[in-house]
Parts: C-alpha cells; structure tokens; sequence
C-alpha cells in the first residue's frame, strides 16, 4: 500500500519565497511516486513537490517558473486521476528555456539524457506531456490575454538592450520584477481552467529532438539596483 508524506517546511516562507506564494489559494503541491533506489522497485510511499521546492532548486521564484508549474500540475491532474504522479511515466515536451525546462524535469523526472524530454522551441510558453504507458498526451498553454502586454513588451525592451551591449535602466528591472511577481500571484489565485488552454492530443506521437542555447536568466546579474 503505498502511503503520502507531506514535508512540513513547505508551509512557511523563505526570503525567497513570500507570504503570498505561501497563502495562494491554487497553490497547492503534487503527489509523487519514484523508485526507492538506483536499481530499485516503486518506493512504499509518495512524497509531496511544492512551488517552493521548485524556487530553490531553480534559483529564485519567477514568472516563468510559476506558469510552468501551473501549467504541467493541470495536465498531470488529467494524466493521473487518482492524485499520484508516477514520474517514471512521462515524458515532455518543452522550449529551452531554464524555467520551463527545470520545472519540467523536476515535476515530471523527464530528462534530456534519457531522451524524455524534447527540446523543440516551437512550443512556445506551454507544453507537451505524455503518459508513456497509456500514449495519452496534452498540450498546455495560457490562454490569450493572461501574459501581460506591458510585461511583454517591458521584458523585450530589456533583452534588446543587453543585445546591443547598452546599459539597462534599473528601473526598468524593478519594474518587470514588479509585473512578473503581479502575474505569479494572479496565476496562483485563480482557477486553473480561467488561464490554460489544454487539448487533448489523439494519438500523439512522441519526438526527441535536443539542442542547445543562452542562458537568459543571468544576463543581468550585475546589474546596479
């Protein structure tokens, strides 16, 4: 019989983790099942995957990493009814992009090296993930409308300007931080069906494809505050 355990320090915040990701009320961790071992059987016991695991091992709580998240958490609902994430049954398909891609690997197990997780850019900001025992798959996207225009256009402003080696406005910074954390916690308050739009996808067959790129979260890492 295999049984839950939920880690308490999940519940309280960090500096790096605030009040209001602590309090959303769609915030809520997932339920998984791994071996218990390098060469061992399914572990007796599930244990829970929050956001907040998620921020550390990333490196911070972000935009990217909360749609991430509430995106495949909506599509594994689908694939595993029951509430127990198998994560030795999934694979993915994702943009290469660190948040996209750590979230992936972390809530679902996919990874490059085994070929479970498919870089193929034309994704966009969504997903694709499939069960691989029973071939059911879904896409997942955030519906039209629910990325903001002015972060949009904000955070292209800044990537423009790193581009062409000019200084970016830290006030421009503080303030795509600003839409970023106002969309975190828009996302983490509002039921899942208002922002997704998830397919099914018949008879989906799955492709690996693998490819490299920049790592955009670090570009302005010496930036003045």
């Amino acid at each position: 019989m295999i049984t839950a355990c939920t880690p308490k320090s999940n519940l309280v915040s960090h500096w790096y983790y605030p009040e209001w990701a602590v309090n959303a009320k769609y915030n809520q961790p997932i339920n998984v099942l791994d071996t218990e071992s390098a060469l061992g059987r399914y572990a007796l016991k599930t244990k829970d995957i929050s956001l907040k695991d998620l921020a550390l091992i990333h490196g911070h709580l972000c935009d990217g990493l909360v749609i991430s998240y509430v995106q495949i958490k909506a599509v594994l609902e689908r694939l595993f009814p029951d509430g127990v994430i198998d994560r030795t049954d999934l694979r993915v398909v994702s943009k290469n992009g660190p948040c996209w891609v750590d979230t992936a690997s972390m809530m679902t197990s996919a990874r490059t090296n085994f070929g479970t997780l498919s870089i193929q850019p034309e994704i966009g900001d969504g997903f694709i993930i499939q069960r691989i025992s029973t071939g059911e798959a879904y896409s997942v996207h955030l519906k039209d409308g629910v990325f903001p225009q002015e972060q949009a256009e904000l955070e292209s402003k800044i990537r423009k300007a790193k581009a062409e080696n000019k200084d970016v406005n830290p006030e421009d910074l503080d303030r795509v931080e600003k839409l970023a954390n106002d969309l975190s916690i828009k996302l983490l308050n509002t039921p899942p069906e208002e922002l997704l739009d998830i397919k099914k996808l018949d008879n989906y067959q799955y492709k690996f494809n693998f490819q490299t790129g920049q790592r955009g979260d670090v570009i302005n890492k010496d930036a003045q505050r």
